[in-house]
């Protein structure tokens, strides 16, 4: 027979289960850095987009339906483009906002990092069979135009430890050579 402490410990599993959920699915959990006047006009935006796709998706199947029973493709097309442009206008309307600008940062963040963590899995497994990777020929030509740049620096200083030894040489033969002839 089941006693009362199994469904006590079964509604806390429960409610402990639920707020987790919640914590998950809640959008503050991750941007702790929007407020709430941002998130409750994030929730009344998106509810009134919802309300606005809807009507322009039973504008446009309207649309399309009068221009299929017509059997015209330039009222079709006409139909499938002002759709497209209600579609464009609802979203500029209401994804223009903190909490949608700060989730897509926060997708893009996690993309990078998931892109360079495999770039770098990448890596170490071709190094492991001896192979070359992108981050080595990156790496080398790197080092190829850090090199290059180095050897036109100091190819500049020696031509103008040249050019100074010249302009000494002549200096010289010019005082011998007006030496001699004073003389």
């Amino acid at each position: 027979m089941i006693d009362g402490k199994y469904f006590e410990e079964l509604f806390k599993t429960a409610k402990a289960f639920n707020e987790f959920l919640l914590t998950l699915i809640d959008p503050r959990t991750y941007l702790k850095e929007i407020t709430e006047q941002e998130f409750e006009e994030f929730y009344k935006n998106s509810g009134e987009m919802i309300f606005e796709l809807n009507r322009a998706c039973w504008g446009f199947l309207f649309e399309l339906s009068a221009a299929l029973a017509k059997r015209d493709s330039e009222e079709v097309f006409k139909a499938v483009g002002n759709a497209m442009e209600r579609f464009e206008e609802i979203y500029a309307k209401y994804m223009n906002n903190a909490v949608v600008s700060a989730l897509i940062n926060s997708v893009n963040s996690a993309y990078m990092r998931s892109l360079l963590n495999l770039q770098n899995f990448t890596s170490a497994m071709l190094h492991v069979f001896g192979m070359v990777s992108r981050k080595d020929v990156i790496a080398l030509s790197e080092a190829y135009v850090d090199l290059k740049g180095d050897i036109k620096k100091e190819s500049r200083k020696i031509l103008e430890e040249v050019r100074a030894l010249k302009e000494k040489i002549e200096k010289m033969e010019k005082s011998k050579g007006g030496g001699s002839d004073a003389q």
